[in-house]
């Protein structure tokens, strides 16, 4: 039987990687949150009209897809980052 390891983020920021029965039994009592819901959470939070463009090329194509899906705006499924960076930042 194999053993599920999650990383989760400690209330002081840290990651630390615990198995999920360790998780639901200890951890999440103690505020400890799983880091992939994290990360979603983040990213349905980040305002990409805030960043420049060199801040927005590091960014994944499909996370600039989403942030313009959840902000209705249409682009070619198959725009280059470019295309939606510049739909991002009005150029």
């Amino acid at each position: 039987m194999a053993t599920e390891l999650i990383e989760v983020l400690r209330p002081d920021g840290k990651t630390v990687t615990v198995t999920q029965k360790a998780f639901d039994l200890v951890y999440k009592k103690a505020k400890y949150k799983l880091l992939e819901e994290e990360k979603e959470e983040f990213k349905e939070e980040l305002d990409y009209f805030n960043q420049t463009r060199e801040q927005l090329e590091k960014v994944k194509n499909d996370d600039l897809k989403d942030f313009l899906t959840k902000e209705e705006i249409e682009f070619e499924s198959k725009a280059t980052k470019d295309e939606l960076i510049s739909l991002i930042v009005g150029d």
